[in-house]
């Protein structure tokens, strides 16, 4: 399609906790579109443009913990071209600005249900209302955003596997959300999650699945789901195995690993004035091409979510 793309701005009340989040939507439009700053990154967007007419599919996608919306901002344009309306929420209180929910029972809860409210709240929007099939969603989800994504198509999350991990004595010098989790005193509990009927399908990258550890934790995922994981992240066979054996419709199930990959290799570049300071989520393992990987990993996506 290559339609130009036209971009808003919106925010969303949390119903269930009063708390006001930021989500970006991005469709086509028939509109020029301009490059426009968003702090130190830029899209090429028409902001608040008409959009083009027509029904179009829904994408949300999550971002990973301590993080942010414009993270994908190159997979969301990619697809908002190529007809599909693209909600960017940033989840409060796990954002790179704000992170004080991080690694919370809290966090766990508000996670799924604020993509639910995206999905109402577009539906409804104005610019946008009869043009949006809410009815037929996909949601991608990188890290905690895939726990996200696996919450809202049915997956039954508990703590307890993950609090256990926390709290053995060989993991006390593990990573700093080891610590995070002792701190917060998180205790061994079902999180109290809805699945969302209105996900079709799924898109995990490079997943955090340690609260779907439990038996028939994901059975009732019977939706497509392409599983993409990082050659060089933590726990890759692992992960697999989680979702291969637990997942409800295994010839629903796409799994890939791409070779040389970092855990932060499917978000979008950073400029280059940011990647020192940024550090880890800038950085891929040596030879790995961001840039280069992002092209081929944009149209995969495009193809998995357009297949009936």
């Amino acid at each position: 399609m290559g339609n130009c793309v036209a971009c808003r701005r919106e925010q969303i009340v949390d119903a269930a906790s009063g708390v006001e989040f930021s989500t970006l939507i991005l469709y086509s439009t028939e509109v020029a579109s301009t490059e426009v700053s968003f702090g130190p990154f830029s899209m090429n967007v028409s902001m608040n443009a008409e959009a083009c007419e027509g029904y179009f599919p829904l994408v949300v996608i999550s971002h990973g913990s301590s993080s942010s919306n414009m993270m994908f901002r190159s997979l969301a344009h990619f697809l908002a071209s190529n007809g599909f309306v693209v909600c960017l929420p940033e989840h409060s209180g796990d954002t790179v600005f704000d992170n004080k929910l991080q690694y919370t029972y809290e966090n766990m809860v508000n996670r799924p249900r604020c993509v639910s409210q995206v999905i109402d709240y577009v539906s409804e929007l104005a610019p946008l209302k009869g043009s949006v099939d809410s009815d037929s969603v996909s949601v991608i989800g990188h890290s905690v955003g895939g726990y996200t994504a696996f919450a809202l198509a049915g997956g039954e999350p508990h703590t307890g596997f993950f609090v256990d991990f926390c709290h053995a004595p060989e993991n006390q010098e593990h990573p700093y959300w080891t610590k995070i989790v002792r701190d917060n005193e998180m205790e061994s509990q079902a999180v109290g999650v809805s699945p969302d009927k209105r996900v079709k399908s799924i898109v995990a990258l490079a997943p955090d699945v340690s609260l779907f550890m439990h038996e028939n934790a994901l059975a009732n995922i019977n939706i497509p789901t392409l599983l993409v994981l990082a050659e060089k992240d933590l726990w890759v066979q692992e992960t697999i195995d989680t979702v291969s054996k637990g997942i409800g419709d295994k010839s629903a199930l796409t799994c890939k690993v791409v070779e040389n990959a970092g855990h932060y290799s499917f978000i979008s570049p950073f400029p280059e004035m940011m990647k020192a300071r940024v550090g880890g989520p800038a950085t891929d393992p040596e030879g790995f091409d961001r840039e280069r990987f992002q092209v081929e990993f944009q149209q995969e996506v495009l193809d998995f979510i357009s297949a009936d």
